[in-house]
């Protein structure tokens, strides 16, 4: 296994702060996610306050540095004999000897002594791919693609080979797809949500003016539900009126970046529909609509178009806790479509096409958003936007950059907008990036392709859920809380979401989690990962009060909220603190069974069997002080959350 970095004195500064605020913090803080839920944990415990923990026994001989040990279930073997065991289960991990004989040289150089656990947010690349890239740039001049010059000649030349390789990477014939170069997902998502034909009731009235500080509301409001049945009938939208209205149905689970298109839809005037699996799985169970004529194409425009156009939005998936979405949803959303009233699917794969293949023949959206550096590591700042032609018709741009317009004047700001994909490309496109992804795709193909990357990453996965799964105090209370669909290996991805609890089920913060395992040399990630519908769920927080604290700046320095909940006899009310955020770890391409077994290594020997430390010190309590006057409120959130 590969030593630890050495602890900063900063680190090791923070790592002991957190620790000693974290475990008096947790242990205020009542869980909820065992048999029974909160209700019911409550109930038995009897308030606010968890059992005190349940004393391990001391090391034979003596305890170095006061550590307990382990439960004894829960003691991996030492790392060649469990790789051995792992090896013999799994011959589809590292594509073939790779992984063991090349993984050193091209990622480890870059990590020593280190695990890198945070390939959803963004996955490593190997150092070939980067030599390669940057021999390119070296060996030949790049220009504008907008010129004809020899060098912006091979630049058009590069681009329009990697157009088509990324359409072939995901089984999009280039007769009905093309893709739109973007800065990532998240551009991507945006111009769907500004471009998108939305259409309003007639009794709609558009808003003047925008809430001031980027604040939604400046009270918490009604909070809508994502968990009811969804009814949409062309007669009646969601409010009880105004069939011309376009609908925007979501599921609870999406990154921020999809949430925001609803943002373009609410301005717009159309109809929102937060949903959860069930909901979603239950509308496109119910018979199709009754049609006065044979529905077009799914998807496509016929001479006439439809009254009105509705969107739904889903992640292939989940980048909280890694649940795969049906991709089957696609043609049945596409088969709600009348003549009338056109349903159209936009999926975002950012999280899922690193590790998963695409195959857009079979499952085929209208739009897909997609950031390479998820998939390849290297470039950054580059990413597609995935269009079906018929599609890509029914947008409606209004702004236009240069390369995007054929021809215009000043005069009237007359314009003729370039074809598709150009008409969607404004400025100069990332010409030297595009050039180098085919580094990252010729990386993919040495490995075997994406269904031999899938198999490693599968492998990795089922190890790493029974490795954790396994990880359980002496006095029988789990270490962990892990989320996500790992009881049914296949709607679930290798990403492992969690909360660490202490012997009495209190929950550790997770910023101290993340300050012990940075310290360890584990890369984890931690908050919500900017997908609130999945991790307020998860967690037990309910909207009205995660509005509620952020506007009245009630999230404390390590990461609770206290809220209100029927803890005493009859009901009564009390204060209780939960989590705002979790724990992540998540596998790639270039994931090892090494980083795998430090993660469970790492929370074994960290928590398992630690008692909590029942008072604060005098200087853990000024520091704690201090942190909340720092930190403070929104801008602690934001951190925690990420952008």
């Amino acid at each position: 296994m590969r030593p630890a970095v050495g602890r900063s004195a900063a680190a090791r500064s923070l790592l002991l702060v957190l620790a000693v605020l974290g475990t008096a913090a947790a242990s205020r803080a009542p869980w909820y996610a065992r048999p029974g839920g909160l209700p019911g944990l409550i109930k038995r415990l009897g308030g606010r306050s968890a059992p005190p923990a349940r004393p391990a026994a001391p090391r034979a001989g003596g305890d170095e540095g006061g550590a307990l040990r382990p439960a004894a279930a829960a003691r991996l073997p030492p790392l060649p004999e469990a790789k051995a065991a792992f090896l013999k289960a799994h011959p589809e991990y590292g594509y073939g000897g790779w992984t063991d004989e090349h993984w050193e040289a091209e990622v480890g150089v870059r990590l020593p002594g280190q695990h890198y656990l945070d390939h959803t947010g963004a996955a490593q690349y190997a150092d070939s791919q980067l030599a390669a890239a940057t021999a390119l740039l070296a060996e030949s001049a790049w220009g504008n693609p907008h010129s004809r010059n020899p060098s912006s000649l091979r630049a058009a030349r590069a681009e329009e080979a990697a157009r088509r390789r990324v359409l072939a990477w995901l089984g999009a014939g280039d007769d009905e797809y093309d893709l739109v170069w973007t800065r990532g997902a998240t551009e991507s998502l945006k111009m769907v949500g500004e471009y998108f034909p939305w259409s309003a009731s007639p009794d709609w009235t558009c808003p003047t003016s925008t809430p001031p500080g980027g604040v939604t509301d400046d009270v918490v409001g009604t909070v809508s539900s994502c968990g009811k049945p969804l009814r949409i009938d062309d007669d009646d939208d969601a409010e009880g009126g105004g069939g011309a209205r376009s609908h925007f149905v979501y599921t609870r689970a999406n990154h921020k970046s999809v949430l925001g298109v609803g943002a373009y839809a609410k301005d717009r005037g159309a109809a929102l529909h937060c949903v959860d699996e069930p909901a979603m799985a239950a509308w496109l169970a119910e018979p199709p609509p009754p049609r006065g004529a044979p529905a077009r194409p799914a998807g496509g425009v016929g001479e006439e178009a439809p009254a009105r156009f509705s969107l739904v939005a889903y992640p292939a998936k989940d980048n909280y806790a890694g649940v795969l979405f049906p991709l089957e949803w696609v043609r049945q959303v596409h088969a709600k479509s009348t003549p009338a009233h056109r349903w159209l699917v936009l999926l975002d794969a950012a999280a899922f096409a690193p590790t998963h293949r695409l195959d857009l023949s079979v499952v085929p959206a209208d739009f897909v958003a997609l950031s390479f550096y998820k998939v390849m590591g290297f470039p950054t700042g580059l990413g597609a936007l995935v269009v079906r032609r018929s599609s890509a018709a029914l947008l409606h741009k209004v702004y236009f950059g240069g390369g995007a317009v054929d021809d215009a004047t000043a005069q009237d700001v007359w314009r003729v907008l370039s074809p598709f994909p150009a008409a969607l490309q404004d400025g100069t496109i990332h010409f030297q990036g595009i050039a180098q992804l085919q580094f990252g795709f010729d990386l993919i193909d040495t490995l075997g392709g994406m269904d031999a990357v899938h198999r490693h990453v599968r492998a990795l996965q089922a190890w790493t859920y029974g490795a954790l799964s396994r990880l359980v105090h002496r006095g029988g209370q789990p270490l962990l809380t892990i989320f996500g669909a790992h009881a049914t290996p296949e709607r679930q991805s290798a990403t492992f979401e969690f909360l660490v609890h202490s012997p009495n089920g209190s929950v550790v913060p997770f910023l101290a989690v993340e300050a012990a395992a940075a310290d360890a040399g584990l890369h984890l990630r931690t908050g919500c990962h900017c997908n609130p519908g999945a991790c307020y769920g998860a967690i037990g927080i309910k909207p009205a009060e995660e509005r509620a604290a952020t506007l009245s700046h009630n999230v404390s320095a390590l990461g609770f909220i206290t809220v209100l909940r029927a803890t005493g006899p009859g009901g009564a009310l009390a204060p209780v603190e939960l989590p705002t955020g979790s724990v992540r770890a998540s596998l790639g391409a270039l994931s090892t069974f090494e980083d795998v077994y430090a993660l469970a290594d790492f929370l074994g020997r960290t928590y398992l069997d630690r008692p909590d430390r029942e008072t604060l010190t005098d200087a853990a309590a000024r520091a704690h002080a201090a942190a909340r006057r720092d930190a403070g409120g929104r801008a602690f959130w934001n951190a925690a959350c990420g952008a």
